[in-house]
């Protein structure tokens, strides 16, 4: 299986999510990157609103992979608008899977998920499993356990 990680991250948390969640699923990992940089207010207000920022071209055609995870972390409650752009751009996923996992730092975590669910679930994927991890864990280390339970479920469905 053919199983593609496609991830923001703004602090490195959720990079660290990622490439864990990849390596545990032998996954390709893709990194969304802002196409340019605005203040931190700029960024809550754009996830805020569910707005979209410019993001460097980056593999957004899903034609030669089997499922799609996405990782982000939660703004306001929502993802950020890099994500909400990538999320924008995908195609050729039409009846593939996803999952979701969120890195948070306590709460957010079911909006936001809901977030990437509903933009995938439009272009006619299949919502399959998500997950949220703590920044706290992510930085003590002790999230390994929750994304090696996530990648089982993936992995054996």
């Amino acid at each position: 299986m053919v199983i593609r990680v496609v991830y923001y991250s703004w602090k490195g948390h959720t990079e660290k999510v990622a490439t864990a969640l990849a390596k545990l699923l032998d996954a390709e990992l893709v990194r969304i990157e802002p196409a340019s940089n605005c203040s931190v207010a700029g960024k809550a207000i754009r996830a805020l609103f569910g707005m979209k920022s410019p993001i460097r071209p980056t593999k957004t055609d899903l034609s030669g992979i089997d499922a799609l995870v996405i990782a982000s972390p939660v703004w306001a409650g929502k993802v950020p608008a890099y994500v909400n752009q990538y999320l924008d751009s995908v195609t050729g996923g039409g009846g593939k899977p996803f999952h979701i996992i969120v890195e948070m730092g306590g709460r957010g975590d079911q909006s936001a998920i809901a977030v990437v669910r509903k933009a995938l679930e439009r272009k006619g994927m299949t919502f399959v499993s998500s997950g949220s991890t703590i920044e706290k864990d992510v930085e003590s280390g002790s999230f390994l356990t929750t994304i090696e339970k996530f990648a089982d479920g993936i992995l054996k469905p």
